[in-house]
């Protein structure tokens, strides 16, 4: 009887079918995760995280309009991969907020070349997102003075400005590139008034302190920012009035009393200047036209006094109209108004013989030795020298005109030898002086000062 067949053995799993043998990958990765962590060998390099994009700079909405592409209005040459790189940081930074990418890349583009503008913008750009003015305040100054008209520069300072409350700075920045820009045109335009008015207030300061250098300065800013504005025109004259320039301020006050034709002060101040340093006819118009004009009026009744003289004296010879410009007279100059402005000194006989012998080859020889040997003027005994030269001052001044009274007057209102508080008195009582507070006997003495004091004293000598 023939044996019973054997039972057929089910083939292993991995070998059943090609396609089923992904059953047993799981057992063998953990078996193999297994064996691998009972060896000593270093586990795999981990992936580093995707990088997250970065988010917006975080800025005002009334400051993001002045951040703009690095490049915009740079005027120099730029080679094509370094403009590429500038555009693509500037565009990271700008829409992406990537202000570490902004300031690793233009530390590299400094590094190669110092004088690329658009990096430091770029870096001044991070410090304003920053909030941190003054940096880009610093950063920029250097990129505005070499490229001025640089457009991305100047907004970026001028907002950075404007913050810290420095308006004039704000303002002269958006001028600048206000035809490139229409953001600094509108700003400009908005801040112009409160800049003059800030600038203005600064040269009254400097004047205040007699620091004429700085006024200077702000008068510059406002010839340039407003160079047909009442404000720069009086910002003028007080800055010429300051240095005692007779003939800068009388161009002010021309240029003033054409626009406010009806300022009596601007007028009577103008005569005045035209009679010193301009034209003399001018001067006693305007004068006899305010005095026909106020025929009871007794300051512009003596005022018209003085102008007839100055107008006289427009009629001497030019050297002595000069003198009377000066605005600083010496020894000599004063000897020159005296022989050719009282009729005394110039027509009489000397009575003494004195010498002075620095003035043998001076041009006012004539005048020099007339009021010397006339007893009016001193001459140093020992040396015999007049030091024409030497500046005269208002008190020394006064008492050489109380001695041409003392000599030439017909009333003893006068004391030759006082002393320097005496010859302040004696001159008031006389009436060389308005006021006490005109005497100032240390003070420069200038030619329209000097011939007003002889224009009064001719009054006690019988004359104008």
């Amino acid at each position: 009887m023939p044996s019973p067949p054997l039972p057929r053995r089910r083939p292993r799993p991995e070998v059943r079918r090609h396609g089923r043998r992904t059953v047993a990958a799981p057992i063998l990765v953990v078996l193999l995760a297994a064996s691998l962590a009972c060896t000593s060998a270093p586990p795999p390099p981990v992936r580093p995280p995707v990088a997250r994009p970065h988010e917006p700079l975080a800025l005002e909405p009334a400051d993001r309009p002045y951040l703009i592409d690095a490049l915009e209005g740079y005027p120099r040459p730029v080679d094509p991969e370094v403009r590429d790189r500038l555009r693509n940081v500037s565009r990271d930074l700008l829409e992406e907020g990537d202000t570490e990418g902004a300031t690793r890349a233009a530390a590299e583009m400094l590094e190669q070349d110092s004088e690329l503008f658009p990096a430091q913008v770029l870096l001044a750009q991070v410090d304003f997102a920053a909030r941190d003015d003054r940096r880009v305040i610093e950063r920029l100054l250097p990129v505005g003075d070499a490229l001025p008209t640089y457009t991305a520069s100047q907004l970026l300072f001028g907002r950075a400005a404007e913050r810290l409350g420095d308006i004039s700075l704000a303002y002269s920045a958006y001028r600048v590139v206000a035809a490139r820009s229409p953001l600094a045109l509108k700003r400009a335009g908005e801040l112009h008034p409160r800049a003059l008015e800030i600038v203005s207030n600064r040269l009254e300061e400097a004047l205040r302190q007699q620091r004429f250098e700085e006024a200077d300065k702000q008068l510059d800013l406002l010839r340039n920012w407003a160079p047909a504005e009442t404000l720069t025109l009086e910002a003028a004259r007080k800055v010429a009035r300051g240095r005692g320039d007779r003939n800068a301020e009388l161009g002010a006050v021309k240029e003033l009393s054409s626009r406010r034709p009806g300022d009596r002060a601007l007028l009577e101040r103008r005569a005045e200047l035209e009679l010193e340093v301009g034209d003399p006819s001018a001067g006693l118009k305007i004068v006899q036209d305010l005095a026909a004009r106020h025929p009871q009026d007794p300051a512009l009744a003596g005022k018209l006094e003085a102008a007839k003289f100055r107008w006289r004296l427009s009629q001497l010879p030019q050297s002595v109209q000069q003198v009377a410009a000066k605005a600083e007279l010496n020894k000599g100059d004063l000897a020159v108004l005296l022989y050719w402005l009282v009729p005394e000194v110039r027509n009489s006989r000397p009575t003494a013989g004195r010498i002075a012998t620095d003035v043998l080859d001076d041009s006012r020889q004539e005048e020099i030795v007339r009021v010397v040997n006339l007893g009016l003027m001193d001459v140093d005994p020992t040396l015999h020298r007049f030091s024409p030269a030497a500046p005269v001052r208002r008190g020394p001044a006064l008492r050489v005109v109380l001695r041409t009274l003392a000599r030439f007057g017909k009333t003893a209102c006068a004391d030759a030898g006082a002393g320097a508080a005496k010859v302040c008195e004696a001159s008031l009582a006389c009436g060389l002086l308005p006021s006490e507070e005109d005497c100032q006997p240390a003070a420069q003495l200038s030619g329209a000062d000097g011939v007003e004091i002889i224009r009064r004293s001719l009054k006690l000598l019988g004359g104008a």
